[in-house]
């Protein structure tokens, strides 16, 4: 098992939430703001989500750009606006607009986040435990699962693959918040029991 794998299983990564705060430092105000859209604190916020993802998806699909242009530009702007944001950030939001709310806020969406990075480490962490226990449902999981993820890219195109997938995870703390994925996965699980009945 090399590092990235030991790492992964042990879940070796510093994910607190007090680090994930001084990382963001920054761009808390922004991530503010993200959270309560995600979270569909007002009944139009699904709307603009959506609308910002398919506005981006638009123009990525009028641009055209090849898979590595389009990588090193996201990237460049990525890098260009983590740059920037601690300059620009005192100045756009004052300091005097942070409050105990806000502050609240920010913990929760670093929290989420925190979660969010364990859930994926641990599944990851499963993946790989799982390779060393029982490499043949290793490999029936996984052939599987890319096998179904190749038809459904070859069904549509890439790009419209990759916008379905972005929305999905977009909707995610939504539904999460309004309680909708636990009526999902209750009906679900209602379904297979009638059916085993």
């Amino acid at each position: 098992m090399d590092s990235f794998e030991s790492n992964v299983a042990s879940g070796d990564f510093g994910s607190s939430s007090k680090s994930v705060k001084s990382n963001f430092k920054s761009w808390r105000e922004i991530i503010v703001v993200a959270s309560k859209l995600l979270k569909w604190e007002k009944p139009f916020y699904p709307g603009i989500v959506i609308g910002v993802i398919t506005l981006k998806f638009l123009v990525i699909w009028y641009l055209d750009p090849s898979l590595i242009t389009g990588l090193s530009m996201m990237m460049m702007m990525i890098c260009i606006l983590d740059y920037v944001m601690p300059f620009v950030s005192p100045l756009i939001f004052p300091e005097t607009y942070w409050n105990g709310e806000k502050e609240k806020e920010y913990s929760n969406a670093c929290k989420a986040i925190g979660e969010a990075r364990s859930t994926v480490r641990n599944s990851l962490g499963s993946l790989f435990k799982l390779k060393d226990t029982n490499p043949w449902l290793y490999v029936a999981v996984s052939t599987v699962a890319l096998s179904t993820l190749a038809w459904l890219g070859n069904q549509m195109h890439n790009l419209m693959l990759t916008y379905f997938i972005v929305l999905i995870i977009a909707s995610l703390p939504g539904l999460a918040h309004h309680g909708l994925l636990a009526k999902g996965a209750n009906a679900v699980g209602r379904f297979g029991k009638k059916r085993r009945d």
